[in-house]
This record gives structure tokens, C-alpha cells and sequence, in this order.
């Protein structure tokens, strides 16, 4: 069977962008970290949606050459992948198991509703913010009084 006979449906080309890993958070796929906003599947082509978690995301060459590999790895023979601008990222499209790796293995707690959550490290809720602008962008830092540590915050 060639490339061009294999067809996709959308569950399985989920399923390859599950094996596809974020450049910063190596353990985790562009699907629990949520980014995928949309897949399409037509007889002759994949079509792609991403959307970042911030507009100036250094990765999103990265990822978008990762997606179009993997996919024309598995079979597909016509991938496009487009990034959605308009749109906004948000901490509720993180997997459940985004949330528990992001806190347990990168000590990053994850905003809920606007409100700082508990401490990745230790559970207390005395996180405070101390500046909007962490490592990167998309991220804040708090500080823990109970254990502290600085967190880095998303969201």
C-alpha cells in the first residue's frame, strides 16, 4: 500500500500528535499540553490546527516541523499545519496528566479561574505572586511561604 492509499480518520492522527512531544516539557505530547485546536482529515490530506500557549512562542517552528514529520511518518501523504493567532491558550485545555507532570516534575502550578492554586511542592495555599514575568512568557513566579520556593506559575 503506498503513502496515498492510507487513510487517516481524526482519532488516529491524534493519536500520532499524542507521540509528538513540546520542546520545553519533553515528557509530555502537544495534546495534553492542549495545543491542538483542530484536525481535519480529508481523502487526500491532514490538516492541522496549533494553538500556542502565548503568540511569541519560540517553539512553534519546532513543533510545527515535529507534527508534519510525524505525520508523514505515519503515512500521511498531504499534512498542513497552520497556528491559530486569534485565538487565546488556556490552563483548562491542559490533560490531567499535564497538570500532575507540570507540578510534581517541573514544580509549575497552574492557575485556576484567575486564582493562584497550592503550591506544587508542598500543598499549602500561601502562594503569592511576586512578578507576572517568569522565564518565559507565558509564565508568572510566585513564592511559597510555607516551603519557600519560588513556583512558576501558568495561567
Amino acid at each position: 500500500m503506498t503513502a496515498a492509499n492510507i487513510h487517516f480518520r481524526v482519532t488516529d492522527v491524534r493519536e500520532v500528535l499524542s507521540e509528538v512531544m513540546d520542546p520545553e516539557y519533553g515528557t509530555l505530547s502537544i495534546i495534553d499540553l492542549g495545543i491542538v485546536s483542530d484536525v481535519v482529515v480529508e481523502v487526500d490530506a491532514v490538516g492541522v490546527t496549533l494553538l500556542p500557549t502565548m503568540a511569541g512562542c519560540p517553539a512553534r517552528e519546532v513543533i510545527e516541523l515535529d507534527v508534519r514529520s510525524a505525520l508523514l511518518s505515519a503515512g500521511a501523504s498531504n499534512v498542513s499545519v497552520k497556528w491559530c493567532l486569534d485565538g487565546s491558550w488556556e490552563p483548562h485545555r491542559l490533560s490531567a496528566k499535564a497538570v500532575e507532570q507540570l507540578g510534581k516534575e517541573f514544580s509549575i502550578a497552574i492557575r485556576n479561574n484567575g486564582a493562584l492554586p497550592s503550591c506544587p511542592i508542598c500543598d499549602a495555599t500561601s502562594l503569592r505572586e511576586v512578578s507576572p514575568v517568569g522565564p518565559t512568557r507565558c509564565r508568572s513566579v510566585a513564592w511559597c511561604d510555607e516551603c519557600r520556593n519560588v513556583v512558576e506559575v501558568v495561567g
